[in-house]
């Protein structure tokens, strides 16, 4: 897998040019330049020129132009970039909502391996569960190569997905199977749910969370609503940790779901001052307390939304400081399949306040140096209600809840894949605990939905099943005392239950589960009475 930066550099690539939007016009070769710019771009081709006639290794055009261009776009800001093909397919993807592959979300067995771990139990139609794939197994080979050496971004994915209906071998090694198992799974459309959670937390308390903005962001939302009783609610906890941004029309339709009408969403200012206002068209149906988590992943349209429901008063920021990525993105067309994403404008929030992040010093510490306190109180300003925000380093929570980091035994743990290891044996019936964790397919499915939920409700860990555990990671050679398990033990307990949940529950249970060990989301829940007072506050200043 590609180092961090690299990963979020791409990422955060593909989500501003989708917030950008497709908004420019293919940029011209005989596009006017300045004099003195034409003589230094005269000095450039005879470089170049001399480096493909004379250096010593041939070949290295394409790829020293490309670097040039990156190079150049560099300079002038961290967004501003230039697609490749890969780019450009995996913006079409976000874009419209779906790919073609198998339906599987995978990992890479360890740092830097080509075999990749299928971390959820495949959704039920898609080519992956047809095929019997299960959560746990490892892809060794495609199409009979080992992948070993493979990368996961540029190698493993693109031969996993492909056109609809075509063919994919694989081998996978699965627990308790001595040979690898050979498969031929045929490729479909994968859906992009960027909504794949929403349920209650606790009675007439819904629970929202949205991974991204794409295409179908705004649909999946209205589906969401019919699940929870919107008219109904007292109160609503709207996940966007760790979402990248998106489309921008689809963060404007979040927005317009919970604001008055008329109300301002965001704007932008271009190069020359020129702008543009986003406002709430139809407006919210019903009003009722909200709370937006957000966290440091939470950038570009997951801020805007953020940002208009904390300056309407509507909602209260839980969690900690966005990203602050708050530049316009224009996408312009180029020659080769290549395409130029380019800052043209800034996102400015209801209140005028700038999100955006410094990365005047480095773009090494743009992603990764946090703490900008000095820029933020420099740049105060009211919501509608009279409370303080702050501009200028992203979204700053009206709570600051940060989350404990897990512990060194439990990544040990965790990297070692024993959860995963430990809860495939409890529940196929190969480790025992004093309670019963092992049920078929056929036996689950022949409940009914009162007795399926009082099971889920009644299942949980015991101290039987901690001192299987332990007896079993011990026997794996992992080596601990028990003071630091102990230390660790409610989140073992917690990841536990959500790998026991997983297999036989499925994935919306076992994320359930996540939540209940989740110190934001649980103060998110404790705050829905103090958001109250602060709605009969806005309707009073009216």
């Amino acid at each position: 897998m590609r180092n961090r930066f690299g990963t979020i550099l791409l990422t955060v690539i593909v989500v501003t040019a989708l917030l950008g939007g497709w908004l420019g016009d293919r940029v011209s070769a005989r596009s006017p330049l300045a004099g003195n710019i034409e003589r230094l771009l005269k000095t450039f081709t005879v470089t170049l020129a001399a480096v493909e006639q004379h250096y010593v290794h041939p070949d290295y055009t394409h790829q020293l132009i490309e670097s040039a261009i990156r190079g150049m776009l560099r300079t002038l800001d961290p967004h501003s970039s230039l697609f490749t093909r890969v780019d450009y397919s995996r913006l079409q993807e976000e874009q419209r909502g779906s790919y073609y592959g198998l339906g599987i979300t995978i990992r890479a067995e360890s740092p830097g391996s080509g075999r990749v771990v299928v971390v959820e139990p495949p959704s039920i139609g898609t080519p992956a569960y047809k095929a019997g794939i299960q959560a746990g197994d490892v892809i060794s080979k495609i199409e009979g190569k080992p992948i070993d050496d493979w990368d996961l971004n540029e190698e493993v994915i693109p031969n996993l997905k492909g056109p609809k209906g075509t063919k994919v071998n694989i081998s996978i090694e699965r627990a308790g199977e001595i040979e690898p198992l050979d498969l031929v799974v045929i490729r479909d459309e994968i859906p992009l749910y960027t909504i794949r959670y929403s349920f209650y937390l606790r009675p007439q308390i819904g629970y929202i969370k949205i991974n991204k903005f794409s295409e179908t962001t705004g649909k999946e939302l209205e589906d969401a609503f019919k699940n929870l009783d919107e008219q109904h609610l007292k109160g609503l906890v709207l996940d966007l940790r760790d979402n990248p941004g998106g489309a921008l029309s689809q963060a404007l339709a979040v927005s317009d779901r919970f604001l008055e009408k008329r109300q301002l969403i965001v704007s932008t200012r271009g190069r020359a001052g020129e702008g543009r206002e986003f406002r709430v068209r139809e407006g919210a149906k019903f009003k009722y307390p909200m709370i937006v988590l957000i966290n440091q992943a939470s950038a570009s349209a997951s801020e805007i939304v953020a940002g208009a429901l904390q300056d309407h008063d509507r909602a209260l920021i839980v969690g900690e400081t966005s990203f602050g990525k708050a530049l316009v993105q224009t996408i312009y067309p180029l020659q080769g399949n290549l395409g130029l994403a380019l800052t043209t404008g800034k996102y400015y929030t209801p209140s005028n306040r700038l999100i955006q992040r410094r990365y005047s010093d480095s773009f090494y510490d743009y992603y990764y140096a946090r703490e900008q306190s000095d820029e933020k109180s420099d740049q105060k300003h009211q919501t509608g209600a009279g409370r303080s925000v702050f501009g200028g380093g992203g979204i700053t929570p009206d709570e600051e809840i940060v989350r404990k980091a897990v512990t060194r035994l439990g990544r040990l743990l965790d990297r070692n894949n024993l959860f995963v290891e430990f809860a495939t044996k409890l529940t196929n019936g190969e480790i025992k605990s004093d309670v019963r964790y092992w049920y078929s397919s056929q036996e689950l499915s022949s409940y009914s939905s009162g007795d399926l939920r009082s099971l889920i409700n009644e299942t949980e860990i015991t101290e039987s099943t901690i001192k299987e555990f332990k007896i079993f990671s011990r026997s794996k050679g992992v080596e601990y005392t028990d003071a630091s398990f102990e230390d660790s033990r409610e989140w073992i307990s917690n990841r536990l239950k959500q790998q026991i949940f997983l297999r036989l529950f499925g994935d919306r249970e076992a994320f359930r589960v996540s939540l209940e060990g989740d110190s934001q989301v649980q103060r998110a829940i404790e705050l829905i009475p103090r958001v109250d007072v602060l709605l009969d506050d806005t309707v009073a200043r009216k």
